[in-house]
């Protein structure tokens, strides 16, 4: 299977919601998914020009102290900013059908949890789902993931991890990796228990991997920001 494919188009159903007082936020128009807060947003189904793609990669949008904004690209072949996909020895078994549904399943002043639903799509003859359940926190650039991957499957290889859009410096932590841009920014991911770890400088990305039974929630955390790795790295610490 080749290791980039484009999803095809499929419907949607519109969903959206905010909280003006935290800046939490979900918004959906088609099959496009936007979430965050007043320091970090998300966004899938984008291209890095941002305009709607099917590349299922998320891309992010990172606001600096000083209130700028930067958008984070991607390059089209990783996961982008914390998405996740099934991995074989030849490369990622990405969704055919992109983002399905996306809705908010409880909100507070401090969190919102919202879920994302992908249609059926099938590996080596099989169908699988997947459904996501990402949690943001108010004021963090920090969000949570757990996924939801079922099907006829025994055991599925998961990889969930980062773009280095060609120019980031990589270095593993543990359980994780933590990797530097060059305008500041920087990016951590980590998935505990990882399995496996996986970098490929020509295609630009760095994966966390671990083995999955069908319906067996696997958990990461991703953080981007200007602050540097040991404040994502605290942030990322005081969820798990």
């Amino acid at each position: 299977m080749k290791k980039t494919l484009y999803l095809l188009l499929a419907a949607a159903i519109l969903t959206g919601c905010s909280n003006s007082n935290t800046g939490l936020h979900l918004k959906v128009t088609g099959k496009q998914a936007i979430w965050g807060n007043g320091t970090i947003e998300f966004r899938t189904d984008m291209d890095s020009k941002g305009k709607r793609d099917d590349n299922p990669a998320f891309e992010a949008y990172v606001k600096y102290e000083d209130g700028k904004t930067i958008h984070m690209p991607i390059d089209g072949y990783s996961t982008g900013y914390g998405a996740s996909f099934p991995m074989g020895n030849h490369g990622f078994y990405m969704p055919f059908q992109g983002l399905a549904k996306a809705e908010v399943l409880s909100r507070s002043d401090e969190k919102l949890v919202m879920h994302l639903h992908y249609d059926p799509w099938t590996i080596f003859g099989e169908p699988i789902t997947l459904d996501k359940q990402i949690t943001v926190y108010r004021d963090s650039p920090v969000m949570s993931v757990i996924d939801y991957y079922e099907g006829m499957f025994e055991l599925l290889n998961i990889a969930a991890g980062l773009t280095t859009a060609f120019t980031g410096t990589v270095n593993e932590i543990e359980d994780g990796f933590v990797i530097e841009y060059p305008y500041g920014i920087t990016a951590v991911i980590v998935m505990p228990q990882a399995q496996e770890r996986d970098t490929d400088d020509l295609l630009g990305y760095a994966v966390l991997k671990k083995g999955v039974s069908s319906g067996e929630p696997l958990r990461y955390y991703v953080g981007i920001s200007d602050k540097g790795a040991d404040y994502i790295i605290e942030e990322i610490a005081k969820i798990l």
